[in-house]
């Protein structure tokens, strides 16, 4: 049976050490997983976001240059220990999550700002230099992709306007919706409900994230930073294992 490593949300920002980045890529390297599912968010893209407009003491601060460096700095550092002592990788799946549709949004907003070279082109990300199966939105909205009898997106979509699941019994929920196992990111929070006569989870995986963030204020004390080791996968049945970013701090700084 395969095993997978989980994580979400890594939020990479210039203004954030990578270095929990390096933690991850050794850890890894020592688990040894079939393969790995990024499930978006992992560029926080900061200088695109539309919340900061009126604030020139944030906006003055961000940089498109350098939130792209951020991003494939830390993509870097995840395969780095296979690289350096020349092991074959995991195969990696990458999804596209909300934060890096922030390039798309901008770019449909002012085309005039797109530009390989010089302007802003979600090719920056170089996702096919780092994922072998990368999904991207779909009509607007995360992808779905089914891996091993789980269900994977960046968040599932609920009503006529597809507003993310989420609330108090957020994996409950995601059973409910799609009737088979499930996983996702998007709330930074940790929740899995077993469903063991229908052989289902749903699995929401926390994130990643190296800092508070200012703007989310108590919300910060409800996320869960970490990643989730999946052992004996089998038709959409595992073992969960949480591994906190504490965890692989102390075990790998």
């Amino acid at each position: 049976m395969k095993t997978a490593v989980i994580y979400t949300c890594t939020h990479s920002d210039p203004k954030v050490s990578n270095e929990r980045f390096t933690w991850l890529g050794k850890f890894l390297y020592d688990i040894k997983p079939d393969y790995v599912v990024d499930l978006g968010d992992g560029a926080d893209m900061r200088s695109l976001n539309s919340y900061d407009t009126r604030n020139p003491s944030l906006v003055v601060a961000q940089s498109y240059e350098e939130d792209i460096y951020s991003y494939n700095d830390a993509q870097e550092r995840i395969r780095h220990e296979f690289s350096k002592n020349k092991r074959k990788k995991p195969t990696f799946y990458g999804f596209e999550g909300n934060h890096e549709n922030r390039i798309k949004k901008a770019i449909s907003t002012d085309p005039r700002l797109e530009g390989s070279y010089y302007g802003i082109s979600f090719k920056h990300l170089n996702t096919d230099k780092f994922f072998d199966d990368y999904s991207e939105y779909d009509n607007s909205a995360p992808a779905i992709q089914e891996i091993d009898g789980v269900e994977y997106a960046h968040y599932i979509g609920s009503g006529a306007l597809g507003r993310p699941i989420s609330g108090q019994h957020h994996a409950y929920s995601l059973l409910n919706k799609r009737f088979k196992s499930v996983t996702v990111g998007h709330s930074h929070k940790r929740g899995v409900y077993f469903k063991d006569e229908a052989k289902a989870i749903g699995l929401v995986a926390g994130c990643y994230k190296g800092a508070d963030e200012t703007w989310a204020g108590q919300a910060n004390q409800e996320w869960w930073k970490g990643v989730v080791i999946k052992r004996n996968i089998d038709h959409g049945m595992y073992d969960p294992e949480f591994v906190s970013l504490d965890t692989l701090k102390r075990t790998y700084s």
